[in-house]
């Protein structure tokens, strides 16, 4: 690479390639004559960072209107994604991980629009205790965002629903567990609280 002397010179964060290296004089110079004709470059503007002009002009290329929907973008991208993530932390193993759809705003970016967590609702074969558990995790999994949504709702009732079967079964098990207790006496119960 050759360069050229020239008296004006760009600006270091205008740049995307480091100066060129300036040579140092040493401090006791036997041979004043040779003396370094470079232009000198402080150690701050070796070391000062570039900025990114890309992401710069694409913001100050935009109008007003267009900078207010990215605004918006962006505030929706950040409630979809706390919104799914509550899901996915409240669900635990009976959640998978968040899902999202993307809008590309006018700045060329990508933002989140909405968003998914799947569900595994399905009851524990001959296991209703564990069935309960799970029923009533899932069901604080879809109320768990600030603001749950229809669809949030509709999950929840059916983990409700589960819970309600779950208890169900629970209730028979220890009712055919009392009867055969009377008979033998074992002195076995089952705790139907959870």
């Amino acid at each position: 690479m050759q360069v050229a002397s020239t008296n004006s010179v760009l600006p270091p964060t205008l740049s995307r390639t480091p100066p060129a290296k300036t040579a140092v004089e040493p401090l006791a110079a036997a041979n004043t004559e040779q003396k370094n004709t470079a232009p000198r470059v402080s150690r701050d503007e070796l070391f000062k960072p570039v900025a990114s002009p890309r992401k710069s002009d694409a913001i100050q290329q935009l109008s007003s209107d267009e900078l207010k929907l990215v605004r918006q973008l962006q505030n929706r991208d950040r409630e979809v994604r706390a919104h799914e993530q509550a899901h996915a932390s409240a669900g635990g193993p009976y959640t998978g991980a968040p899902n999202y759809q993307f809008t590309r705003g006018p700045d060329g970016r990508q933002y989140a629009s909405s968003g998914h967590v799947s569900v595994d609702s399905s009851e524990i074969a001959g296991d209703p205790r564990a069935t309960l558990q799970k029923a009533l995790q899932l069901k604080r999994a879809a109320l768990a965002p600030a603001q749950p949504s229809q669809q949030d709702r509709r999950v929840a009732a059916a983990a409700g629903q589960l819970a309600i079967e779950a208890r169900a079964e629970l209730t028979a098990l220890l009712l055919e567990a009392q009867k055969i207790g009377t008979t033998t006496s074992s002195g076995t119960t089952i705790d139907t609280f959870v």
